[in-house]
């Protein structure tokens, strides 16, 4: 009876002293500054409309992160050594929801309100401008140099355009809401938004045409004319270009592509912001609606019912 009172209280410290360890288990990974590496890739996704490089390389803390918690969550149970292939398959998920998934959705749709916004006086939101001004753009280094006459670069822009869509136009009207929110985290060449936009009213009156038509004479007015570049800095813009190039078409071209490229900066910005604004704003509510509702009611479960193999610590007892 002594000897069974004795086990009892033992068990009983024992237990006491696991559920402290646990509660004092300070895992750095979870912590910041090193959980601020996770979202380095949404940051990167927020300065992706003003620099698509920095963006991109922005995944790599992400990246390394993830693959130091997914393994740590493997290798150790709080502080101790008990590798377990299960418990780091649910990590890789949270990891997943709350990293990447759910805060880049909440920086696209941030930066897609703030774009749209930012154009609300308008029939085109600043993003279908962007994307406008980017093919302009696209098809500007592509082309020969318009004319005197400018109905040539006028017409081949609008054509370009057109014919663009035509080819685009299964793929776009096929589009399910599953493909579409696949969109919001592909980065598209293809101006997808306004050729939607067009295609649903392919006329000349199409506010997207005209907007097209609208950037097409301001290339040829500064192509024509060097009267045209009336700002200094476009100014001093096109005498640099025509010193190192030493010619002027080819100086009038760099102008025009100049000007077009600060437009879209300005209009990346807002994105920028944005998106920003929405990771701030939705941070914290991910997590949680991450780690309370996602994994404690869909996916634990799941994983609950999966046989668990020995542990390493199990092994060593038997």
């Amino acid at each position: 009876m002594k000897m069974s009172q004795e086990y009892n209280l033992y068990k009983r410290f024992i237990n006491q002293n696991l559920v402290v360890q646990h509660k004092e288990n300070n895992d750095p990974l979870s912590k910041f500054p090193l959980r601020a590496c996770a979202y380095s890739n949404e940051v990167g996704a927020a300065i992706s409309p003003i620099n698509k490089t920095a963006g991109t390389l922005l995944w790599a803390p992400a990246l390394l992160y993830l693959g130091a918690d997914i393994y740590d969550k493997y290798k150790n149970e709080n502080t101790t050594y008990a590798p377990s292939v299960k418990r780091s398959l649910r990590q890789a998920v949270f990891q997943g929801l709350a990293s990447v998934i759910m805060p880049t959705l909440a920086i696209k749709t941030g930066q897609k309100i703030g774009v749209r916004l930012a154009g609300i006086s308008d029939s085109l939101s600043t993003n279908d401008k962007k994307e406008l001004v980017e093919f302009t753009m696209d098809y500007l280094e592509h082309s020969e140099y318009p004319k005197a006459d400018n109905k040539d670069f006028a017409d081949g822009l609008i054509s370009a355009f057109k014919q663009k869509a035509q080819e685009n136009k299964k793929s776009i009207e096929k589009k399910n809401i599953f493909s579409k929110v696949l969109g919001i985290f592909a980065e598209s060449d293809v101006p997808e938004a306004t050729m939607e936009k067009y295609i649903k009213n392919p006329d000349d009156s199409n506010p997207v045409i005209k907007y097209l038509k609208q950037q097409a004479d301001t290339a040829v007015d500064i192509m024509t004319s060097e009267k045209a570049i009336k700002s200094d800095k476009y100014k001093q813009y096109y005498l640099k270009s025509l010193m190192k190039y030493e010619d002027s078409s080819i100086a009038k071209k760099n102008t025009v592509l100049k000007l077009f490229k600060d437009k879209n900066i300005s209009k990346s910005i807002v994105a920028t912001i944005s998106g920003f604004v929405a990771l701030f704003l939705l941070i914290k509510p991910i997590d949680f609606f991450v780690e309370n509702i996602l994994m404690e009611k869909l996916v634990n479960p799941i994983f609950d019912k999966i046989p668990a193999k020995n542990s390493h610590k199990e092994k060593n007892n038997t």
